[in-house]
């Protein structure tokens, strides 16, 4: 955990305040350019990329810091808000039962899983509410995304997702290393529901006793070498 905070600093203090600075010079040399040559709008799509790389920069030092402490709830919570706007879905964040601590590479990986959902719900479902439910058991960890959307055609899910797009195929992978499963549930004009469910033993930090190093063997191999 003190290695992820070490990361986060270098990558604010350094990556993320050199990458600013350059678009404050870029902005300062495209109001240079005369409105209708077209150099002006290539300049400003370009610095329009620049601002989202430095959005997801942001996002990731924040799950760096935020994955410390497990609050899974916490981290959705302010996932939900970052990505809200005005005109997109209402996004709620619920909690069923007595929360508990994760460990923070469970915590990493599901919250990749439910910004990927949300993005999908955001862009592609025309959805008015999403909710996000933590259900919280001895054990098992439930983590369920639900919109009320367009769904998705059964075509797409079958072939596990759009043409060139990767989306589902990574949350699918992010569950499977965390020893979960993805259930995704739609129909066309019904909205869509990805539910991941790990197992207790995996997901909470209390079971650190039980040995973590069995589900993460790659973590186990860097602390016998360290």
């Amino acid at each position: 955990m003190a290695e992820r905070e070490r990361i986060a600093r270098e990558l604010h203090d350094t990556l993320l305040q050199g990458v600013q600075g350059l678009i404050l010079k870029f902005q300062s040399a495209t109001r240079q350019v005369p409105p209708e040559l077209p150099a002006r709008d290539q300049l400003e799509r370009a610095l329009d990329r620049a601002e989202d790389v430095v959005i997801e920069a942001r996002d990731r030092v924040r799950s760096l810091r935020a994955a410390a402490d497990g609050d899974l709830v916490a981290t959705l919570t302010e996932v939900a808000e970052t990505m809200a706007s005005a005109g997109a879905a209402e996004t709620h964040v619920i909690a069923q039962g007595r929360e508990i601590a994760l460990h923070p590479l469970v915590a990493d990986e599901i919250e990749r899983v439910v910004v990927e959902a949300l993005f999908n719900a955001h862009r592609h479902a025309r959805a008015t509410r999403i909710d996000v439910t933590v259900t919280f058991d001895p054990k098992r960890l439930r983590v369920s995304i639900h919109d009320d959307g367009v769904g998705v055609e059964p075509e797409i899910l079958e072939a596990g997702g759009r043409e060139g797009h990767f989306g589902l195929a990574g949350m699918r992978e992010r569950a499977r290393k965390i020893q979960g499963a993805l259930t995704i549930r739609s129909q066309p004009g019904q909205g869509t529901e990805i539910e991941l469910a790990t197992p207790g033993g995996v997901a909470y930090a209390a079971r650190q006793a039980g040995g973590w190093s069995r589900f993460f063997p790659d973590r186990r191999e860097q602390e016998t070498k360290t």
